[in-house]
This record gives structure tokens, sequence and C-alpha cells, in this order.
């Protein structure tokens, strides 16, 4: 995937001047600012420190166009993680970003409403191999699958509503793209 950075750049300087408030959804946290692009030393330590290769994509535009900022909901996490909060770093546990993403279908298992119920239901292994992405509102994210038969794909991970974990988008491109080409100016 090729990204055209001067292209993207421009139409987020159109979507700012278009929404100088940032009444758009998400709009106050991104601000429709791309975070600088990494280094390709950082993302192949980023690899190497989790034992993983990312996917095309995703790895070119956090190299080319930026990484995280503007996006879709309230925009794209920094690929080091220091923009989630305590809660959602799951990420950055031992072994979750190498391990195989359990899913190939929609997921949602929910149990009889007890503690351990609660436990089987939030553990981490439901979302193993992925990476979070995007913040959604209302606890929901997006991750992009590392690993496994479902590589490249993103995913929203529901459970804070017991939506379960379900196919989302068939790639960051599509994903990116789409949010972009289709936000009004």
């Amino acid at each position: 995937m090729a990204w055209d950075r001067a292209k993207i750049v421009d139409r987020l300087d159109a979507l700012r001047r278009a929404d100088p408030e940032f009444t758009r959804f998400g709009s106050t946290g991104h601000r429709y600012a791309l975070n600088p692009p990494l280094a390709e030393s950082e993302v192949a330590a980023f690899e190497a420190r989790y034992g993983v290769s990312l996917p095309e994509e995703y790895r070119t535009f956090i190299l080319e166009i930026g990484d995280g900022g503007a996006g879709p909901f309230y925009g794209i996490f920094r690929l080091d993680r220091s923009d989630l909060s305590a809660r959602d770093g799951e990420d950055l546990l031992p072994g979750f970003l190498a391990a195989e993403f359990p899913h190939t279908q929609a997921w949602n298992v929910l149990g009889d409403g007890s503690p351990e119920a609660d436990e089987e239901y939030f553990d981490p292994a439901h979302i193993h191999g992925s990476l979070n992405l995007s913040h959604q509102g209302c606890g929901y994210m997006v991750r992009l699958v590392l690993n496994g038969a479902q590589r490249g794909t993103l995913w929203e991970d529901g459970r804070s509503s017991d939506a379960g974990v379900v196919p989302f988008a068939p790639s960051f491109t599509t994903w990116y793209l789409e949010w972009l080409n289709g936000q009004s100016d």
C-alpha cells in the first residue's frame, strides 16, 4: 500500500477548516492532526520487543503518515501505547501481542452474571494477538489483528456493553480511508 501523505494532510486540513469548533464526533480528541511518523528503527524495535510483525498497511501508515492522531472515532493510538489508559493496557502484557488471535467469526458468550463468568468474559485471551487502535466511546475499541487467520483485519471489542468481539473492517486502509473520505467538508 502506497500512502499519499500530502493528500491525507490536505484532506485533514480541509476538515479542520470546515469544523473549527471540533463539533464532529471524536474530533476534540484528535483535532484533525497527525502525530509525526515513526522511524523504521522505532517500528523494528517495537516488533522485536513484542515478537510481532505489524501488518504492512498499518506499518506503512505509521512510517509514512503518522504515529496515530487523526482518525476514526477519537483518533488512532500511538504505537508505543503511551496514550492508552491504564485500564486498556492489555497490549503491553507479556506475550499478548505475539499470541494468535482466537476468533474467525463473531464471538459473544455471555455468562450467568456471576463474578467468575464476568472474569471469563473480560479475559484478555479473547483479544490476544490484536493491537488496540482506537476508542469508539463507551468502552468500545477497534483492534487490528496481528496474528492468525484474521491477520490484518479490524475487530470491534464491544464487551464493555456485552456486545462481544466482532469483525469490523477488512483492513486498516479500508477503515481509515472510509473515515477520511466519508467526512463532509
